[in-house]
């Protein structure tokens, strides 16, 4: 699928859509027909060739209702992108449709690339999601994609956790053997001494496209906790941007992609220190075999005048073939004297002296690689703050990795 054929999609969601955004989507269709697929968002997607993707992507008639775990927690569901249901939510949570509150998102869609264009040409369905002033939300809230049909589509969603709110939302995608292209951008605004909790799960069939963006900014002793697993999916691609915008914020990313025959995962995130006083951690794990392959790219800028600053970075990937391909690049920009700052990246395969251990003590071989593997992955798991988000995404997880990985005798 070229360039006209992905802007013919968007004039004609357009011209379907008679309403007060369509000057908006207009706007930004002709930016991405001016710009197509530039250089500067070719150079951030060195590994990922978009227009590949998307030159497989069939819009052939299909329609598959995935398999999704019910949950006991509230739920917001999206079919094919388009709004479907609500669940009751707790008291201190509001829920509004981004296109009956469009004016309080649109200041902050400021992106210029490609893909936000499209996206924003794209436009159709969305929430935002407040949590009130000084409310803790014990349960998480969930907003389900379920993606049935050969289409794309672009929602948008807003969450604003106000001062000293507290609460998680997960943001799931389920999709069946159907070639749906989904591009979505999330916008998350954290106030003074919000802590707010965001995880994507994204769990695509063979044949799916999942592009997504996260922005968040993070004000004066607030936190935002960023958690991001490519569990299946032809491609999963996301971009994250923590902006730390004033003393105490502090922002957490933690990402874990299992691949295996060819599916291709790529994670690039920034993390902005724009203040001094500001700290940040970010791990990000990988699980490859096959001729699968897997990106990493994860930026820490500090910039001048942002001392005092406390940021660390590690990437550790776990090879189960020799045809996986793997990518790794930690970047840190420094710009100020008095920080604290480290990064580091390794890549390998499963130890054979950790096998042994265990074999000198009686577990089997073939169990012993089984329990390492999932040791590695459940790591970024347990950096889940909500414990029943923590047991809903570790009982995915675990599925996935006792699935999708031969973990006896590597070849």
């Amino acid at each position: 699928m070229n360039i006209e054929t992905l802007s013919a999609l968007a004039a004609k969601n357009i011209e379907k859509t008679q309403d007060h955004l369509n000057g908006f989507r207009q706007d930004h269709l002709n930016l991405f027909k001016d710009k197509g697929l530039t250089s500067p968002v070719k150079d951030g997607y060195k590994f990922t060739n978009l227009e590949t993707f998307f030159a497989s992507w069939s819009q052939d008639e299909k329609t598959v209702v995935p398999e999704f775990r019910q949950t006991a927690f509230p739920t917001i569901t999206f079919i094919d992108g388009k709004f479907n249901k609500q669940d009751t939510l707790p008291e201190g949570v509001s829920v509004k449709k981004i296109v009956d509150h469009f004016d309080e998102i649109k200041e902050k869609l400021t992106e210029s690339n490609a893909l936000s264009h499209l996206h924003h040409g794209l436009l159709n369905d969305g929430v935002v999601i407040e949590i009130a002033k000084n409310q803790e939300i014990k349960s998480p809230i969930r907003i389900l994609n379920i993606l049935t049909q050969n289409k794309i589509s672009a929602p948008t969603h807003l969450i604003i956790a106000a001062a000293y709110a507290k609460g998680t939302i997960i943001e799931e995608t389920v999709a069946a053997d159907v070639s749906h292209a989904l591009i979505s951008e999330t916008y998350i605004v954290a106030q003074e001494g919000a802590q707010l909790e965001h995880i994507c799960m994204e769990q695509e069939g063979t044949s799916g496209i999942n592009h997504g963006s996260v922005f968040a900014e993070v004000a004066k002793d607030a936190t935002v906790r960023s958690l991001i697993f490519h569990v299946t999916g032809k491609l999963n691609r996301k971009n994250l941007i923590l902006n730390l915008n004033a003393p105490g914020a502090n922002g957490e990313s933690y990402c874990l992609f299992l691949t295996h025959g060819t599916e291709h995962s790529d994670i690039n995130t920034v993390i902005n220190h724009k203040s001094a006083d500001t700290t940040s951690n970010q791990m990000a794990k990988g699980i490859l075999d096959g001729e699968s392959k897997g990106i990493f790219t994860g930026l820490i800028h500090i910039f001048p005048k942002a001392q005092r600053v406390a940021s660390a970075q590690l990437n550790k990937n776990l090879l189960l073939s020799k045809k996986a391909q793997l990518h790794s690049q930690p970047q840190l920009e420094i710009f100020a004297d008095d920080v604290k700052c480290s990064h580091g990246s390794t890549t390998g395969q499963l130890s054979e002296d950790e096998v042994f251990y265990f074999q000198a003590r009686g577990i089997p071989a073939d169990k012993a690689r089984v329990l390492l593997a999932h040791g590695f992955g459940l790591e970024i798991v347990q950096k889940i703050a909500n414990k029943e988000a923590r047991e809903f995404v570790s009982a995915l997880v675990m599925k996935n990795l006792g699935s999708k990985f031969h973990l006896g005798r590597q070849s």
